[in-house]
């Protein structure tokens, strides 16, 4: 532990190597795939974080406006950068993204041009690869809802999660409304229950939405294990006539709390190649 305590910060040649002395596992490359196509980048419009004054909206009404938040691209490419925390190990990698729109999302991580990992997710689930231990995966998305310490996550829900779009269902029977500081919150109304008497497969649900409906903050308990996920989503900005968050922190707390934070170059509606085959001689790893 001596040499990653001397290399909180890695030199960009060195970041790579020392992952590997580490035994930094495939689960942690899909982890940062996962979290960087939330990135949005390129010639924008910000947005005014505060924007108009909330109105007051029955439970099922901001249920509505916030389920209105709607995408209608066909294809969408990210340039990104990506600033990761992973047991203590700080690392910066460079990410290519595309997404077709209801269909597939392919992420290539890269240092110095060179692949380091390439990821495919359609609604099949998940296949990706590493270099470093020439290791791959295949499977479902129980993969994902692992990861994520959830169990509801689907393609679409990905896609709405990576997106900044809400990526759970919500019920006007089960949510209680109010305003904070000129945002909306949305609780979970068994909340308090679920923190005194925990039930397998419930969680504590608490979101945060701006003056136009937009999520800035997500965070969700397993109740029967304590893991937690917690998504912070700022700075919104406007892309091509649609509304991204420019800034994300995403945050899994199990037994080590992990953390990626992101940085974006360059965000176009456009398609790209989508090259995936997973090298010979790659040996298969478990997905959980």
């Amino acid at each position: 532990m001596g040499t990653e305590k001397n290399n909180m910060y890695l030199k960009p040649e060195k970041a790579l190597i020392l992952i590997a002395q580490n035994r930094v596992k495939l689960r942690y490359f899909i982890m940062i795939f996962t979290l960087i196509f939330l990135a949005s980048c390129g010639t924008s419009t910000k947005l005014p974080d505060a924007g108009r004054e909330v109105e007051h909206l029955k439970t099922a009404d901001l249920i509505h406006r916030i389920q209105s938040q709607k995408y209608d691209f066909k294809d969408l490419t990210i340039q990104s950068k990506i600033n990761a925390n992973l047991d203590g190990i700080s690392t910066r990698l460079n990410g290519k993204i595309y997404i077709k729109k209801g269909d597939k999302i392919w992420v290539n991580v890269s240092k110095f041009g060179v692949t380091g990992a390439r990821a495919l997710i359609t609604k099949d689930g998940v296949k990706a690869y590493e270099k470093i231990n020439s290791t791959y995966i295949n499977g479902d998305f129980s993969y994902f809802n692992h990861l994520l310490k959830v169990d509801f996550i689907d393609y679409q829900k990905m896609e709405n999660l990576l997106l900044g779009r809400i990526f759970v269902d919500l019920k006007p029977r089960e949510f209680d409304a109010e305003i904070d500081g000129n945002e909306y919150v949305l609780n979970y109304t068994e909340n308090q229950k679920l923190l005194k008497k925990p039930k397998p497969g419930k969680y504590f649900q608490s979101y945060r939405f701006d003056s136009d409906f937009r999520l800035k903050y997500a965070h969700l308990i397993d109740s029967k294990f304590g893991k937690e996920l917690e998504i912070y989503y700022n700075n919104w900005s406007k892309f091509g006539g649609h509304d991204f968050p420019t800034n994300v922190k995403v945050l899994i707390k199990d037994t080590k709390t992990q953390d990626v934070e992101l940085e974006y170059n360059n965000f176009t509606f456009e398609e790209s190649a989508t090259p995936f085959e997973i090298p010979k001689g790659y040996k298969l790893r478990e997905t959980l």
